[in-house]
This record gives structure tokens, sequence and C-alpha cells, in this order.
């Protein structure tokens, strides 16, 4: 789900340029967004803010109540028990015996639609789950989705102590190799947007994203997560696009750098035959 919009992107800007839902550029006009590939689009405003109480119920590890959602979201009352119920009428939101709210059996059910009709998913669940048997550990295939990654097939380790991660979880794109490796094969428009957020870290950034390009190719043992090792490349669809990223990942206890580096031709190689399999070209 899109993250929240706060009102001042729904009321207007003051500078000449600034962004708007999903980290588009907005121009003077403020009923015009830009996309990254220069599109530009007129959201209807009403309609992003009602998903914003979707993105809150989402966001949250517990089912909310209305006032909680008011605070959240800074509709009104009337206003966010009008959107609630309308979400709970078409299975978007379920209420629950303490008058609470949280996401409904609708949106899985939308999401499982996606998941069915990607080619994507059919080409690689076995591919995914035969690097898993042949490494042992927890393999993921993930996707771009505007500026976080989103975790589409899973297998896991056979192992007792293994990566947990579910499908659909979202991650910011520097929290995770996976996410390093989307990130420097993005398009150039979302890379400059994605340094201009994260401006502290800009420098450190560009030289891990010019290492990923020359390599092919990102390891990280203990970097990001001091129980986690893992190894990320991408996979690239028709046009030589990269449309996914494919890890394998695993406790630092038991993937030193010597196992990482082992278990990379493997990687690379079941990268490549995703790529071909949905008419791309590996480019390693």
């Amino acid at each position: 789900l899109p993250r929240p919009l706060s009102r001042r992107s729904l009321v207007g800007y003051s500078e000449a340029t600034a962004r708007g839902p999903g980290g588009h550029r907005v121009e003077e006009d403020d009923d015009v967004v830009v996309s990254d590939d220069g599109r530009r689009l007129r959201p209807v405003k009403s309609l992003l803010r009602a998903l914003d109480i979707l993105s809150a119920l989402a966001q949250s590890d517990r089912p909310l109540t209305l006032s909680e959602i008011v605070t959240r979201t800074g509709f009104s009352r009337t206003a966010a028990y009008n959107v609630v119920t309308t979400y709970e009428i078409r299975g978007l939101v379920r209420r629950d015996s303490h008058s609470r709210y949280e996401l409904g059996w609708g949106l899985f059910e939308l999401g499982e639609k996606v998941h069915s009709r990607s080619d994507l998913n059919d080409v690689a669940r076995p591919v995914v789950e035969d690097l898993a048997e042949g490494t042992g550990e927890t393999v993921l295939l993930s996707v771009l989705d505007q500026d976080s990654v989103i975790y589409v097939e899973k297998a896991e380790s056979r192992r007792s102590v293994r990566m947990v991660e579910a499908p659909g979880r979202r991650l910011p794109l520097h929290e995770s190799v996976t996410g390093m490796v989307l990130l420097a094969y993005a398009s150039p428009a979302l890379r400059e947007r994605y340094m201009i957020e994260h401006k502290a870290s800009r420098r450190k950034l560009e030289q891990r994203i010019t290492e990923i390009v020359a390599r092919g190719f990102v390891t990280s043992v203990q970097d990001l997560d001091p129980d986690l090792s893992s190894a990320s490349v991408p996979v690239h669809g028709p046009d030589n696009q990269t449309i996914a990223a494919l890890t394998v990942a695993g406790p630092a206890s038991r993937l030193t750098q010597e196992r990482v580096e082992a278990f990379l031709p493997d990687l690379l190689s079941a990268a490549a035959t995703i790529s071909k399999a949905i008419g791309g070209r590996a480019r390693y």
C-alpha cells in the first residue's frame, strides 16, 4: 500500500517543485504530479486520502479503533467512519467484536490475483525452490514498489535456525542487500529522488551502488544486520530492465564470507535462468 500522505501533499505546495504521492514530483499546479517516466498525472485527491486509512491499518500491528484511525490519518471522525464502513462493505476492512478495524480478506484476494497473474512468480518459483534446496538457506525474490522492497516469492531453509521473512513485507531500500540491488539498477530519476530523501547517507549509497553495478551482485556479512549474512543479484526482464532481485540469506553464525562466496555462482546462474525465461538477458 502507498505510504500515508500528509495534509500538505493534498492542499498544495508553496515551493515551485515538491514531492507528492509515491514520491512523484509535484508541479506548481498542485493538481498535477509527474511520474518517474515523465507522465503528468492528476490523482483524485479524495481517493488518495481515503487510501491513507488502508495504509494506517497496514502499518499497525493490531486492529485500530476509530479514534486511533482519526489520530493517525487526520480525518474527521465522521469522514473516517464513512470511509472505513465503505471499505467494510467491500471486504477491504473488517470490524472485530471490540469495534476495532483491521484489513479484510478482500485485500488478500486482490493480492492473490496479482500474484497468480504474474509470469515472474510462475517462472521463478521452481528456481527459487531449487536454489534453497541447493544452498540450504532461505531464498527470496523481491521487486521494487515505489521506494521500498516487497518480497513476492520465498523458499525457506529446512534448517532449524533460518532467516524468517514473510512474502508481502516491505522494507526501505537501503536496509537490505535486496534493496541495494534494486536501487542500483533503478531508473536515474528514482535513484536521485531516493538520494535526496537520504542525503545524509548519499555518499555512502553512491559508492555502494557503483560497486554493485561494477560487480553485478552485492554481499553482506553482518554489514547491514549483525545477525544476518546475504547475497543478492538482479533479475532482468525484456528490454534488459531490472525487474526483481534474487537473494540468498541466513544467520551470520552459519553464513560466513567463504560460504557466501561459495554459493554466488549458483545464485548468479539461478537469476540468469529466470531472466532468460521471461525474455531478459543476464548481464553477468
